[in-house]
């Protein structure tokens, strides 16, 4: 949250007075714009388009947001709330009364309570008007977006209109360096009460945050320990409003921070068991600025497929064998089969037997099958399917195989990255490469999974501060190719800006279009909060198991943040994350976070000059995110099963047996709890 005491004296003329419009470009007539764009046959004739978003609405005063309560209870800390700020927001709260929507042809017409109207085509061009408003209008998975830039990229106004159900929510979020910031949802009914038009989308997807205020930090563990007995734990905090932070277990209170760093000693139940840590932040006078919370000692199950036994049937008979397999699930996951084959035949076919049924648990299903007419040479596969499409398999020799049943053991998943001699990733690896010892024993590697077979958890932490500006425009286009060159249709990825405070731009999704117009949300102004940005973004990963990797823009050296360089590096180290750091500055980062975090994460540093031709700055910014995205299609997850018991820290060593290869990087595949 940006607020100057003084600046409403000194904001601009000509957009002070458009803020209390429609949206925020809007003085009252519409920007100019094709009249054949607009021409058509009116409202409705682009319903399909606008997703059933058409029609007149009334505010719903029970379940929308005030402006004016918005601003006086962000500002309850303050002594006085300036007259302006609140003039601006009862006019706001004015205006959202009433809404209509129309559209014409491939445009949109949008008229508020006062009669104030915008109209503009719905094609993501940014159209300019005649003091320097940038407005563009696009439809993002079902919801409509409207997103002006002031002048100068002085501020930014955005205008999200989605379903809910029979109901419009028409969200309102801006930064600005003149204004406070707004955050604030009104609900609309049909202003006729009829119901929407059938087959008409309903999204129900959450928007981007308020700015962070405050994040529980995990505490420090090994792989797949679960912890007992007396722990730290510490709370983020990016809100120069918090002045206390309260921890919670279970419910009860067990701390008061009230200075930084907010860090508690709490006592966790011995032995283990899944427990709800929660923060709450507060400031003067006990205003409340948000809280966060997480269960610690949560298992999780990888999704796994393994044959577990093979024996003959007992009929006598050398051509049968009964196989018994398991298929491991993570929580939430829903298996929609899984088939046994003899080679390449299919010989049986299971669905889950607890289809339909919420697991928010993980679980271990177990399978048999009869294989029949097996011939000498012949294989068992076991390939197992989830609703989402993921597949994996297991397989082996019917006539070698002589197994005793393992499920009871763990599966260790690592992430890895192999190097040659140059430095360039290598793929074609095979089990047989690995040698891997635990606890002074070697463990046989299962499987190496490719960078297909195991979803991609991306995060992009973008520093949006003033020095920036000079390479916006080009890093948004980059980063967009970037976003939908690497991105599977499993994977999934989030978007966190960063300056003086940090925001979570666009929470975890695998939209590529959702990504894409969140970047248009991105506006260059402040300082640089590196560590805090870095932190927070880490944190993004706690409940997120599969390949991860985090890519971070940055042009500086850290001046705004309240967290310290050596919590993000131990914390990349525990939560298992490649650090890709693509710096923008003038000169070597001298700012030592960067140059160990790519180093000791098994990421990468890449320098690139931003005062170079712009041609040049733009195919060099290219040649960057290529190589990132190289190193991400060559990522490997390794398993094997350990014999530890579960709750046990596991710390494996790998290396790899074939000459002139070496492991760049190994980091554990696991949700962080």
């Amino acid at each position: 949250m940006r607020l100057f005491a003084a600046a409403p004296s000194r904001a601009p003329a000509a957009p002070a007075t458009a803020l209390l419009g429609f949206v925020i470009a809007v003085v009252v007539a519409a920007p100019a714009q094709p009249q054949a764009a607009l021409d058509g046959p009116g409202l409705g004739a682009n319903e399909t388009v606008l997703f059933g978003l058409g029609g007149a609405w009334v505010r719903n005063n029970q379940l929308s947001e005030d402006p004016v309560h918005d601003v006086e209870a962000r500002l309850g800390d303050l002594d006085f709330l300036p007259s302006r700020l609140r003039q601006f927001a009862h006019g706001l709260s004015e205006r959202r009364r009433s809404l209509v929507i129309e559209s014409r042809g491939q445009a949109v017409l949008l008229q508020n309570a006062l009669g104030e109207h915008y109209g503009s085509p719905v094609d993501a061009v940014a159209r300019v008007d005649a003091v320097g408003n940038a407005t563009r209008a696009f439809m993002v998975d079902g919801s409509l977006e409207v997103v002006t830039m002031g002048p100068g990229d002085a501020w930014l106004w955005v205008e999200t209109f989605r379903r809910r159900g029979d109901r419009l929510v028409h969200q309102t979020r801006s930064q600005n360096l003149f204004f406070l910031d707004f955050h604030f949802d009104t609900v609309y009914d049909r202003a006729d009460g009829a119901p929407l038009p059938t087959g008409a989308a309903i999204t129900e997807r959450p928007d981007f945050e308020y700015p962070a205020s405050v994040r529980i930090v995990p505490p420090r563990r090994g792989y797949g320990e679960l912890l007992a007995g007396p722990v730290e734990v510490r709370a983020l905090v990016l809100d120069p409003f918090v002045r206390t932070v309260e921890f919670f277990l279970d419910g009860e209170s067990v701390k008061r921070a009230t200075r930084e760093p907010f860090k508690a000693r709490i006592r966790l139940h011995d032995p283990p068991r899944e427990q709800t840590l929660e923060v709450r932040a507060y400031g003067n006078r006990r205003v409340s600025y948000g809280s966060d919370r997480t269960v610690l000692n949560r298992l999780d199950s990888p999704f796994e497929v393994r044959i577990a036994d093979v024996r003959p049937d007992g009929s006598g008979r050398d051509s049968a064998f009964r196989v018994s397999a398991s298929v491991s699930l993570p929580r939430a996951a829903a298996l929609e089969n899984v088939e046994f084959y003899r080679s390449r035949e299919l010989v049986a076919s299971f669905d889950d037997p607890d289809h339909g049924s919420n697991h928010d648990a993980p679980r271990t299903i177990p399978f048999d099958a009869l294989i029949e007419d097996a011939s000498v040479g012949d294989f068992v596969r076991v390939k197992a399917r989830l609703t989402n499409g993921r597949e994996l398999e297991d397989a082996e020799l019917l006539q070698a195989a002589e197994h005793s049943n393992e499920i009871d053991v763990q599966l260790v998943q690592l992430q890895i990255l192999v190097v040659d001699r140059d430095g360039h990733p290598v793929s074609d690896l095979e089990p047989e490469d690995f040698e891997i010892r635990e606890n002074g024993e070697w463990r046989r590697a299962e499987n190496v999974h490719t960078s297909h077979d195991v979803p991609l958890v991306l995060g992009i932490a973008i520093d949006s501060s003033e020095s920036m500006r000079l390479v916006w425009r080009r890093l948004h286009v980059v980063l967009e190719t970037f976003l939908k060159g690497t991105l599977d249709p499993h994977d999934r990825a989030f978007l966190v800006d960063f300056d003086d405070t940090v925001r979570l731009l666009q929470p975890l999704t695998g939209s590529r279009s959702q990504l894409a117009a969140r970047l248009n949300r991105l506006l260059a102004h402040g300082g640089t909060a590196l560590n805090d940005g870095l932190l927070f973004a880490l944190l993004q990963y706690r409940s997120e198991p599969g390949r991860r990797a985090l890519v971070v823009v940055t042009d500086g050296n850290d001046r705004n943040s309240r967290s310290e360089a050596a919590q993000v590096i131990d914390f990349a180290e525990q939560v298992g994350v490649p650090i890709y750091v693509i710096s923008l500055g003038w000169s070597d980062p001298r700012d030592r976070l960067v140059r160990r975090l790519s180093r000791r994460t098994g990421g990468r540093l890449f320098r690139v000059h931003p005062g170079q031709p712009r041609a040049l700055l733009a195919t060099e910014m290219q040649q960057v995110f290529d190589r990132i995205d190289e190193d991400l299609r060559h990522q490997h997850v390794l398993t094997y099963y350990s014999s530890r018991p579960r709750g046990a820290r596991i710390e494996p060593e790998v290396r790899i047996s074939r000459r002139g290869l070496r492991v760049k990087s190994i980091l554990p595949v696991e949700a962080l709890r």
